[in-house]
């Protein structure tokens, strides 16, 4: 299961939290923001202060880019099989609640490369409609509706779980 509290869940109840470099870097990148819009257009100290914010975004998306790498590898050495939400993530990078978590977590990146890896590898990767899998009990099948902020499953049948592992079940 994909998602933007927790970046994956695997169905034996793993969690692989993103360490969200984007928005923990809020402040540094306000202050180097700030400090290229204090400057006067067309100046050495401008091109210097946008190299330096240019320089900070690059470090915060290799950062990213080795996280992903290293938890990809990981999950493709654990794995015989990788299952993946087919998810429409245009959605989400469009939504103003949702984007900037989105994109910091990078699931299109995340997919992609766990994708090309697992291929690599020989480990097959199915991709199945994200359409109500954590609505539906991964025990009976039954649909127990709710919203999305409700974190747990809990469904007639007595089963209790975590609904992103449910979801990762299904």
């Amino acid at each position: 299961d994909l998602g933007i509290s927790h970046l994956a869940t695997t169905s034996d109840g793993t969690f692989y939290d993103s360490p969200k470099y984007y928005i923990n870097s809020q402040k540094k990148l306000r202050v180097l923001q700030r400090s290229v819009s204090r400057k006067k257009k067309g100046s050495n100290s401008r091109r210097n202060a946008v190299k330096a914010l240019a320089k900070f975004h690059e470090h915060i998306s290799e950062q990213r880019n080795d996280f992903l790498h290293k938890l990809t590898s990981n999950l493709v050495k654990k794995h015989d099989a990788i299952v993946l939400e087919d998810l429409k993530l245009a959605f989400m990078n469009r939504n103003k609640y949702l984007a900037k978590s989105s994109l910091d977590v990078a699931m299109g990146s995340f997919v992609e490369k766990l994708t090309y890896k697992a291929e690599s590898a020989g480990v097959p990767v199915i991709k199945v409609n994200p359409k109500y899998t954590s609505q539906a009990c991964s025990r009976c099948g039954r649909i127990v509706k709710k919203s999305l902020s409700v974190r747990t499953h809990k469904c007639d049948c007595g089963l209790i779980l975590d609904r992103d592992v449910n979801a990762a079940r299904n």
